[in-house]
């Protein structure tokens, strides 16, 4: 194995490790009780967290655009960077604007990575031969967050109970731990179609290419925009039940024990996912042996229904992590399945670009979703968020349904 293949190698292995780290974060299931401890509403943190999206919105496909045009290990590099200024803003911070500031900051972060990370990864592995192990290495990669997190939450846990700003200050170090190691990967070679000079006007052109190449595909546009949808309502779950169970007398060590315990089962599903999708895929389901990803997202509208109807009767606080469970293995095994699906129908030059307009589609969700749960939440109840989302997920799970099967049946015509 010549040099460059074993450093191309060398990026799984790293990338395993980089997720590892970051993803250690003692905030993650702390960052809504700590804004509410700062004196912000529900409505506020909705809105701060709409700031964070329409941010991400307004900079994920010009970022994903960087990562495609200067370099993936760049993008990532700078996006630790920006991630730790958002950190320290955030915990020197008494106002409403200077949370919205960090927000932005955070959104950077995010965007800055998100298409780079797996456009990385993926270009790695084909310049090896190897793409067809992708999804079994997302899994694994998923698998890694999910382990991390039980680790964050329960420990971030704990360390919230004694004192915020010491769970702050510990990720703070983590974060400068996980800015080292993004500066060790190597940059895998990809297709140069565009020009090479980093122009205004080529920055333009390829990200309008990469539009063009996601939407002239009618069918993998769609299933972009039902996943993303969905991974929406997930997050939203993820969030807010962490401030109904503080609201129903649950300490925050606990409540990050029952985000631990969704975490450890979100590990044990994704590092089997290659296992999974093939006893999905050999199942006689048409649509979801087609697109067993759809499988997740039928979870993640089980896991809102429970929690609709366990509203009703106004008794959820135990059954609720039940279905929280079923929200976060659902997001969790759809993300991984559904990044597999995207990554084989698009091209290396614009991969990055068109993973980051997914994640711009889900800020949009998120946009919308994000805040006006909040919003129900503090004019009404809880309960009453949790049965309007149901409503807003059967209402476009029904004519999704009849979609999804209208290019299923166009798919074996063509065969």
């Amino acid at each position: 194995m010549n040099t460059i293949k074993k450093k191309l190698k060398h990026n799984i292995g790293k990338n395993y490790l980089f997720t590892f780290v970051k993803s250690i974060d003692f905030t993650r299931g702390l960052w809504m009780l700590y804004l509410a401890f700062r004196g912000m509403s529900l409505l506020e943190i909705g809105a701060l967290e709409g700031i964070f999206h329409i941010t991400s919105l307004l900079m994920e496909v010009p970022t994903g655009a960087v990562a495609d045009l200067m370099g993936r290990k760049l993008s990532r590099v700078m996006g630790m960077i920006i991630s730790l200024c958002s950190l320290f803003i955030l915990m020197f911070s008494d106002s409403f604007w200077l949370f919205a500031l960090s927000f932005v900051f955070s959104a950077l972060s995010y965007n800055l990575d998100s298409g780079s990370g797996e456009a990385l990864v993926y270009d790695s592995m084909k310049s090896l031969g190897e793409e067809k192990g992708y999804t079994k290495v997302l899994g694994r990669n998923e698998a890694i967050f999910n382990i991390a997190s039980i680790l964050s939450l329960f420990i971030g846990g704990m360390l919230g109970e004694e004192s915020f700003m010491l769970a702050y200050t510990c990720s703070a170090v983590v974060g400068i731990i996980s800015l080292i190691i993004s500066t060790t990967f190597y940059e895998p070679p990809i297709e140069k179609i565009v020009n090479s000079e980093h122009s205004l006007k080529n920055f333009f052109i390829h990200t309008y290419k990469s539009f063009k190449t996601l939407f002239s595909n009618g069918e993998v546009a769609f299933l972009t925009v039902f996943t993303t949808i969905f991974s929406a309502f997930a997050t939203v779950i993820f969030f807010y039940i962490q401030n109904y169970w503080r609201s129903e007398g649950i300490s925050v060590s606990q409540v990050g024990i029952f985000l631990a315990i969704g975490s450890g089962v979100c590990a044990l599903s994704t590092i089997n996912m290659e296992r999974i999708e093939s006893f999905l895929r050999k199942r006689k389901w048409s649509v979801i042996s087609e697109y067993p990803f759809l499988f997740f997202g039928l979870m993640i509208f089980s896991g809102i229904f429970g929690l609709a109807i366990l509203g009703i009767f106004r008794n959820i606080t135990l059954l609720s992590l039940i279905f929280l469970v079923f929200t976060m293995v659902g997001e969790s095994g759809m993300y991984v399945m559904f990044n597999s699906f995207l990554n084989k129908h698009i091209p290396s030059h614009q991969r990055a670009t068109i993973i980051s307009i997914d994640s711009m589609l889900f800020s949009i969700s998120m946009i919308g979703v994000f805040p006006f749960f909040g919003w129900i939440a503090d004019a009404f109840s809880f309960y009453h968020a949790f049965i309007v989302l149901i409503f807003i997920s059967l209402a476009l799970l029904i004519p999704s349904g009849f979609i999804i099967r209208k290019f299923l049946r166009k798919r074996v015509v063509n065969v």
